[in-house]
């Protein structure tokens, strides 16, 4: 059951590891063999935006996972056959996802810390207290994601991972045709699609205090709590659908 996405959660894990860590470590050579040069000065670094960066990698991360459960589709015969509850199995599937996900994004946010010190600038790293709200905000917003992947497919046979690296294409030209200057009536219909988007709660510093040039205008903590919310439906939703799908 679960050990299966153990499997394909740790190749994925290993690979974006191992590309980030490889990246890393031709910086850390360049820095050292004196063939990179840091130009001019660098202010404070908030340790906030540095976890609302990170969160970038992690929805790479959180996209290639996202297929797992729905890899299952041609072997459901032989996986319901196991002495668990269909509901179970699934929650399992995703928990395995979920935690590979955090590791991964926790992968990303120390090989930054790592970059800043190879340039010598972690004196500059100030822990602010937006901090452990930026931290929720951007799990969120990533695992919004990959809820939202997860309850597409949850019925489909195959074609998960296609449905998974269509979500970028669909969540960058929403958020691109919201800024384009579109007839109002296209801008609203845009702007609703885009209440679906994961990017449209990924909190900046202007939506921090309600800022109205934003596609959801809020405070951090309201993005926040409507992101966490669609995870708990999507992931639902999901664990409903494909318990109950038909072979």
């Amino acid at each position: 059951m679960q050990y299966v996405e153990m499997l394909r959660s740790r190749s994925v894990l290993t690979w974006f590891c191992g590309l980030l860590l490889g990246a890393f470590v031709l910086v850390v050579i360049s820095v050292y063999s004196g063939h990179a040069h840091m130009h001019g000065s660098v202010g404070t670094i908030h340790f906030s935006e540095v976890l609302k960066g990170c969160a970038f990698g992690a929805m790479v991360l959180a996209t290639c996972v996202a297929p797992g459960l729905n890899a299952e589709s041609g072997t459901l015969a032989i996986t319901w056959t196991r002495p668990a509850s269909r509901s179970a199995i699934a929650w399992r599937y995703i928990a395995v996802d979920v935690v590979t996900i955090l590791v991964g994004y926790a992968f990303v946010v120390a090989l930054v810390l790592g970059f800043l010190a190879v340039y010598g600038l972690l004196g500059n790293l100030a822990f602010d207290a937006a901090a452990p709200l930026a931290l929720l905000n951007a799990v969120g917003c990533v695992l919004m994601w990959y809820g939202l992947v997860t309850v597409v497919t949850a019925r489909m046979d195959g074609r998960g991972g296609l449905i998974s690296g269509v979500s970028w294409g669909v969540f960058l030209a929403l958020t691109l045709l919201w800024i384009a200057p579109l007839p109002s009536m296209l801008h609203v219909l845009v702007t609703v699609l885009n209440y679906f988007s994961p990017f449209s709660y990924f909190a900046d510093s202007s939506s921090r205090h309600g800022g109205t040039d934003t596609i959801v205008p809020l405070a951090t903590q309201y993005l926040t709590l409507i992101a966490w919310g669609f995870v708990a439906v999507t992931l639902t939703a999901t664990v409903r659908l494909w318990s109950t799908r038909e072979v």
